[in-house]
């Protein structure tokens, strides 16, 4: 299954700061968005929160846990920017099929868009996918977002599939709080 890498391995990598974090309602937030979201995940946001990594690549938060004055987009409107995206430029291929399969959950700075293709009953299954800005077809990797992430910033997905230039795998990598930006 995609969403069972232990997040304790990216812990160990890459800590979360004291007072990071987001706390909220999964059960009402999962209400709101209509499905449950990957366990990997819940445990990212519960864990990190909202923020970024070496300022190159942000994950967003499920808006409906983030306060008032928190960064837009937020996680709805990367979603709908994604599947416009796709729509505009995206190539449809036998695993992403239309712009509703796409979840996204994370951006580069160089506006690349990181989700989720949501195939499947079991979201902890759902591969994640990076969609260029430039269009084409999005690229599918068989992990869930925490094994991915960690391959991103240990070095171990290589080449690196966003066009973020970062000296990943050289150095620690660093998450920042969206509070502490």
């Amino acid at each position: 299954m995609a969403g069972n890498f232990d997040i304790n391995r990216l812990i160990g990598l890459m800590p979360p700061h004291e007072g990071a974090g987001e706390a909220g309602d999964w059960a009402a937030v999962e209400q709101a968005w209509g499905f449950r979201f990957p366990r990997d995940y819940t445990e990212f946001i519960t864990r990190y929160g909202q923020g970024e990594i070496d300022r190159s690549l942000a994950v967003f938060a499920p808006d409906e846990l983030m306060p008032a004055g928190a960064p837009q987009p937020g996680m709805r409107g990367m979603t709908e920017e994604a599947r416009w995206l796709f729509e505009e430029g995206g190539e449809p291929t036998e695993e992403v099929r239309s712009a509703g399969q796409i979840v996204a959950w994370g951006g580069s700075c160089t506006a690349d868009v990181l989700g989720w293709l949501t195939v499947g009953d079991d979201p902890d299954a759902w591969p994640v996918l990076v969609l260029s800005r430039d269009g084409g077809a999005a690229r599918v990797f068989a992990a869930g977002m925490v094994e991915f992430l960690h391959g991103l910033v240990s070095g171990g997905i290589s080449p690196s599939p966003v066009g973020a230039v970062v000296a990943w795998g050289e150095r620690p990598p660093r998450f920042v709080h969206w509070r502490d930006e």
